[in-house]
This record gives structure tokens, C-alpha cells and sequence, in this order.
């Protein structure tokens, strides 16, 4: 079989997918490497210090996720049905997030009014709007509570700016370029070319910085793999010779982390070749590995312990101080709490509210079935909600 024949045989699997399993091993080393970095003392520093890097593998799943959803609903039904799409994500992020929301407020609001306690009440509302990214000062000297907030905060917005513009969009120019431009206008702004004059506006400068690059990338990656050209160089790179490119990728991903300097974007890439990697060489042996239990158990709650983590940390630290500064025993240790207690929330309080977004749509007075890609492809559903962090 030619390359050519190889590629587009592979292009149709791809396109027919309703799930990556081994998607749900990446997201769980992101939460993994997240909740590592939690667990870390203050003063930690080094290779290990810098977990905090999931959450833009999070970011870069999203991105992918999202987009490829959104259009694998275009192929099927010819349009896509923003009231459906935005119900579905509430369902799926609001209800934990704002009863673990609430718990704070509970909590913070029976004991003493420390800086950290008026902080949190002071930007509640920001919180409860996921502007908090925006609007909330991180660099205070005292705890931010719930301050893991602000990553959820960033995929919101773009989830309220980027389907429709794609829904406009349809032979894809309209959204390549807006995320181009996203992408673009981030890094100016990071790397503050914008000179003094933005500095007069923190508050559009903050905005500006939460345009996440890996999410604008993970969406980039999904309308390229979408057509059968970008597909074929996605082949090329990464399914062709999928073991060496598995370990070139890898490779890459530890040096960066390593070196931990270096242009952010550069890890950015990295982290969207390996979701690459991961959905078009499935049969690798990195595609396997990350398909294989218990990643997938726990990639699939992961956003329970997401929110769960930094609370259940926190109790540990109060009841076994001792551990605070042993992060090789309490990263276990806020595991073996949260992986339950987010599957018990998953099963019982996320899932039965997400099914009531995956009832066959009604048609439409133009006669177009808005009928969702979750709805169209129900098998795979049973696995699979879009992860948000």
C-alpha cells in the first residue's frame, strides 16, 4: 500500500473516531502532574517542581477536544447547534464547580476572617463568573482560595468565543485566522511588545494573557487533521514512523521541562504534537500505554480531582502536618482520596445531570436536525465528556 493509500485510510478512521482512548491517559498525567505539583512544599524548586505545566496539557486537550467534536457535528448534521453545545458544557462543568464553590464559601465563612478569607469573599463574584483570570490579584501575601480557578476560567472564555466563530466559518479560513491572530496577539502581549501603552490597562493586558495558547493550538490542530492534506503531513510527522516519533516527541517534552526556560510556547507545541501522536498512531506503543488502565479511570474523572485535589490536600496538611513537607507521600496519599471520591461524584451527580444534553434533539422549523455528535455516536459517549482543565 502506497503512503499516500496509508494516509487516507487512516484519515477516514480518524474522521469516523467518536473516542481517543488514549486521550484519557494524557489527561491523566496532567492531573497527575498537577496534584504533584500541590503536594510540593513552598520552597520546592528543580525538574519536579514544575507540574504546573498539566494544566497546559489540559489546556491543549480542550482545544483538540472541542474543535474536533464541534466539527465531526458539521460533517454529520451540517451545522452546529450552539444552544445544545453550551448546555452540554454547563451540565458538564457547572454543577461541581459551583457546589464545590459553595462549600468554600461555607467554609471560609464560619472561620475567622483572615486576609485570605476577605480575599475570597471580595472576588466571589468574579469566581462565580469565571472571571476571576481577569479580575482577581493572584500576587497577594496570603492564600488565594480557590485560586485553581483560573485555568477553568480561560477554557470558559473560549468556549464562549470560539464556536461561533467556527459555526461561521465554514470552509475554516475565518476560524484559522481568528486563532492565529489569538495566538499572535498572546505572545505580543506576553513578551510585552506592545511596549508601555498596555501596561495603562492592566485589566485588558490580563484579558489579553488569558487568550491560553495551548487551547488556540490543541483548535488548530483538530482543523488541520479535519482536511485530508493536513492529515497527510500529520501522518508523515507522527504515523508513519509512530514509535520513533512517539520518543522524539517525549523526548522534546522532558527536555523543555527539564531546561525550564526557554519560549512557553515551545512546551505549547510540544504538548499538541503529543495529543497528534496520540489520536493518529493509536497503535503505538504510546498510543497503547496511554490508552491502558488505570490511566484511562482516571484521565475519565479528572476533572472531579481536579477541583477535589487542592481541597483534600489542604485537610491532609491540617490532619497530618507531618507530611507537609513530604510530598512523596501526601501526592499519594490526596490521590487515594480524590480518584474515589471523583468517580462517586462523576456516577452519581455529574452523570445524570450531563444525560439530559445527550436526548435526541428536536428538528428545527428548517428541518435541520440538530442531533450532537455525543448523540450521533452514543458508544463512545459512555467513556467520553470533553474535559475541561
Amino acid at each position: 500500500m502506497s503512503a499516500a493509500a496509508a494516509a487516507g485510510g487512516e484519515h477516514t478512521r480518524y474522521l469516523g473516531a467518536s473516542y481517543f482512548p488514549a486521550l484519557d491517559g494524557l489527561r491523566a498525567v496532567a492531573i497527575l502532574a498537577v496534584l504533584w505539583h500541590h503536594s510540593l512544599p513552598a520552597a520546592a524548586a528543580g525538574w519536579l517542581a514544575r507540574g504546573h505545566v498539566g494544566v497546559r496539557l489540559f489546556f491543549a486537550l480542550s482545544g483538540f477536544l472541542i474543535c474536533s467534536r464541534l466539527l465531526a457535528e458539521r460533517r454529520a448534521t451540517g451545522s452546529l447547534a450552539l444552544g445544545r453545545f453550551w448546555l452540554r458544557r454547563a451540565l458538564r462543568i457547572f454543577p461541581l464547580y459551583y457546589a464545590l464553590l459553595g462549600l468554600f464559601a461555607l467554609y471560609l465563612g464560619v472561620r475567622a476572617q483572615d486576609a485570605g478569607s476577605r480575599h475570597f469573599f471580595d472576588n466571589l463574584l468574579f469566581h462565580a463568573t469565571y472571571t476571576g483570570n481577569w479580575f482577581i490579584d493572584y500576587a497577594v501575601n496570603h492564600p488565594v482560595w480557590f485560586a485553581f480557578g483560573w485555568s477553568l476560567a480561560c477554557e470558559e472564555q473560549f468556549y464562549a468565543w470560539w464556536p461561533p466563530l467556527l459555526r461561521r466559518s465554514r470552509r475554516g479560513i475565518r476560524a484559522l485566522v481568528a486563532l492565529l491572530g489569538a495566538l499572535a496577539l498572546q505572545q505580543l502581549v506576553q513578551y510585552r511588545v506592545l511596549g508601555s501603552w498596555l501596561a495603562s490597562y492592566p485589566t485588558l493586558e490580563r484579558v489579553l494573557l488569558s487568550l491560553a495558547p495551548a487551547l488556540s493550538l490543541g483548535a488548530l490542530l483538530a482543523l488541520g487533521l479535519e482536511r485530508r492534506g493536513g492529515f497527510s503531513l500529520g501522518w508523515m510527522l507522527f504515523g508513519k514512523c509512530a514509535a520513533a516519533s512517539a520518543v522524539t516527541v517525549v523526548t522534546v517534552i522532558a527536555v523543555v521541562i527539564g531546561h525550564g526556560g526557554g519560549p512557553p510556547l515551545l512546551l505549547d507545541l510540544a504538548f499538541s504534537a503529543l495529543v497528534c501522536s496520540a489520536v493518529i498512531a493509536p497503535a503505538s506503543w504510546l498510543g497503547r500505554l496511554l490508552a491502558a488502565e488505570p490511566l484511562g479511570a482516571l484521565g475519565r474523572v479528572s476533572y472531579g480531582v481536579y477541583l477535589f485535589h487542592v481541597p483534600v490536600l489542604g485537610l491532609c496538611r491540617r490532619l497530618l502536618p507531618g507530611l507537609a513537607e513530604r510530598p512523596e507521600l501526601l501526592a499519594p496519599l490526596a490521590l487515594a482520596l480524590c480518584w474515589p471520591l471523583a468517580a462517586l461524584s462523576h456516577r452519581y451527580f455529574e452523570a445524570p445531570l450531563l444525560a439530559l444534553a445527550r436526548r435526541p434533539a428536536r428538528t428545527t422549523a428548517a428541518g435541520e436536525t440538530a442531533l450532537t455528535h455525543e448523540a450521533a455516536s452514543a458508544a463512545g459517549e459512555a467513556k467520553v465528556a470533553a474535559q475541561p482543565a
